[in-house]
């Protein structure tokens, strides 16, 4: 809690108000311009103009301005108390606390009687970390106004935060004879007894509290927390079973006799707490997500707490179906453990509620593409769009899938919209420029297809995926090889041991008429990998035919033909034993 917070807002209000006057005398008022028998009418006029002229500017926000004016009015008139005041809020705003600081102590140097200037200066000293400065300041504007609870309440804080446990709670005890028994000045003096280390006088304050409030079952649960601070587990354990005894529906006593079983460490009895919480309707839906936050975390160090985690889930969406936060949480759960229809089915239901939440949207939309249901993905994504027409992402996920469905007209369509609104983002940028030259060159827009990657490439020049592909794609149509040659050694270099790039590099090297060299980069490819792939393999078999190893090359395109992913032409070149191209 910070100590003068509750007055910031107030003295800040007052004293923009007050400074707007006809200059006068004013002690009660945080800043009000008086004027001095030392000073000239002249001068008398001019400080009050500039004084004017810079509440005016601070009201606008104008705070150089403002500090400006307020310094030029300080020297026609040094000894104005208001003036060092605005000036020290000018400072103190701007972020100069030790400025805010002298000025602040100039303001009570020249009003010693004004209890909005020190409440002022305490802030200031609060903020730069001399809490030691703050009690004099605190307990002289309580000593002028004893009987207003809001100051000694301010002091006891300013006690509390330096150290002074005692004098603090003097003051709360002050406070309670004066008004009565109550919650805060109660929990305040528990807390402070216990920083004391001094639990038995924390005990009794609670005690003191269920004594005068016997109805209000939650000072239990204050008075178990102490017992469990202090190792008294059995006395903790009482509070807690006497809390459901009293109130079985408690919303709040399951959690704390689950966290109870879990440290004292008997689990099934503390999952079973939480089973009931789960199923209370009562119990708050942000403190059900909060532990299953936490369970979210722990299951993923330690894997037998999912099942317990995913039955927790149920049970809250069970009790809480109207809560989307409580579906979108299990549906998190469910897609980690690769549940994917399940995870679906709780997405989809809160978007039937609510189409408005674009996390969900984009959860979905991931489970769809994943599942590989590319039709259901263009829907959705056109949905998403409309809802969110200046979200990129959609673009994307209706591009890629419009791609999968070999509707390269729509694709390029989408992913150029995409583009466009992209900004800022250079990886998502490089991914619609890229997915745009694989569209064009499914297309034989070759020229289009060239300009994108190149795109794609000044986004992100580290691109592995880009930098493969389009090197691939010269090589194929026997275009500007060397820049091939280029893009594939960069790809080589930044994911090496890759068997497509490897391949990629000696097509590029066979399309030179580099057998030699094709030759090494096929067999790396082989080595990493590629006896796996039909393309590879018959590339394998295309470079030994070249070298004069027609034997060889005839083995390597019936295991490609075997293998499956071999060209159009593998039946010609085995059935003719001769390479087709």
């Amino acid at each position: 809690m910070k100590l003068i917070s509750r007055y910031i807002l107030c003295f800040l209000l007052v004293g923009s108000i007050a400074a707007c006057k006809s200059p006068q005398k004013q002690a009660s008022t945080p800043a009000s311009p008086a004027s001095t028998s030392d000073l000239t009418e002249k001068e008398e006029l001019d400080f009050a103009y500039l004084f004017f002229e810079a509440s005016k500017d601070k009201i606008l926000g104008n705070y150089p301005q403002a500090i400006a004016k307020f310094s030029q009015a300080i020297r026609i008139n040094p000894r104005n108390a208001a003036a060092h005041y605005e000036l020290s809020q000018m400072y103190l705003q701007n972020g100069n606390a030790d400025l805010a600081e002298i000025s602040g102590q100039q303001a009570i140097k020249f009003d010693t009687k004004n209890i909005w200037y020190k409440l002022s200066l305490a802030t200031i000293y609060e903020r730069t970390g001399k809490s030691e400065k703050i009690i004099p300041l605190i307990k002289a504007v309580a000593d002028a106004d004893p009987r207003n609870p809001e100051y000694q309440y301010t002091l006891a804080n300013a006690y509390s935060m330096t150290g002074k446990f005692e004098d603090a709670v003097k003051i709360f005890d002050k406070l309670e004879s004066q008004m009565g028994i109550s919650e805060e000045f109660s929990a305040q003096k528990k807390a402070l007894y216990m920083r004391m280390k001094k639990p038995e006088k924390a005990i009794e304050e609670i005690r003191k509290l269920m004594n005068a409030f016997p109805d209000e079952i939650s000072y239990r649960g204050f008075l178990a927390e102490i017992y469990e601070e202090q190792g008294q587990d059995e006395n903790a354990l009482k509070e807690y079973q006497e809390i459901v005894r009293i109130d079985p529906q408690n919303a709040s006593v399951y959690f704390s006799l689950a966290e109870y079983y879990r440290r004292t460490g008997d689990k099934e009895k503390s999952v079973d707490a939480l089973r009931k919480a789960m199923k209370n309707p009562n119990t708050e839906v942000d403190l059900k997500l909060q532990v299953l936050s936490s369970y979210y975390e722990l299951s993923m160090v330690y894997p037998e707490l999912t099942e317990q985690a995913m039955e927790l889930c149920s049970l809250m969406v069970d009790t809480h179906p109207e809560s989307a936060r409580a579906r979108v949480v299990y549906g998190d759960f469910l897609y980690r453990e690769g549940k994917m229809e399940e995870a679906k089915t709780q997405f989809e239901k809160v978007l039937l509620d609510d189409k408005s939440v674009f996390g969900v949207w984009n959860q979905l939309l991931m489970i769809e593409s994943e599942l590989k249901n590319h039709k259901r993905v263009v829907e959705l994504s056109t949905e998403a769009i409309e809802l969110f027409p200046t979200s990129p992402v959609f673009y994307l996920y209706s591009g890629i899938s419009s791609m999968q469905l070999k509707d390269y007209t729509k694709a390029i369509e989408t992913l150029k919209g995409g583009a466009e609104i992209t900004v800022g983002n250079n990886p998502l940028s490089a991914q619609f420029f890229a997915s745009l030259g694989d569209s064009y060159n499914a297309t034989k827009q070759y020229k289009e297809s060239d300009e994108a990657y190149e795109k794609a490439l000044r986004y992100d020049a580290n691109n592995t995926y880009v930098l493969n592909n389009f090197a691939y794609y010269l090589s194929v149509r026997k275009e500007n090889l060397d820049r091939a040659l280029e893009l594939s050694s960069k790809s080589n270099e930044l994911k090496p041991n890759n068997s497509s790039f490897l391949d990629t590099k000696a097509w590029i090297y066979y399309q030179k008429a580099d057998y030699q060299n094709a030759a090494i980069w096929i067999d790396k490819a082989i080595e990493s990998g590629g006896m796996k792939s039909g393309t590879i393999v018959e590339h394998k078999g295309d470079i030994l035919w070249k070298l004069g190893k027609t034997n060889d090359a005839l083995d390597f395109w019936k295991r490609a033909k075997e293998l499956g992913g071999a060209s159009e032409k593998i039946d010609q070149k085995i059935n003719s034993q001769n390479l087709v191209e």
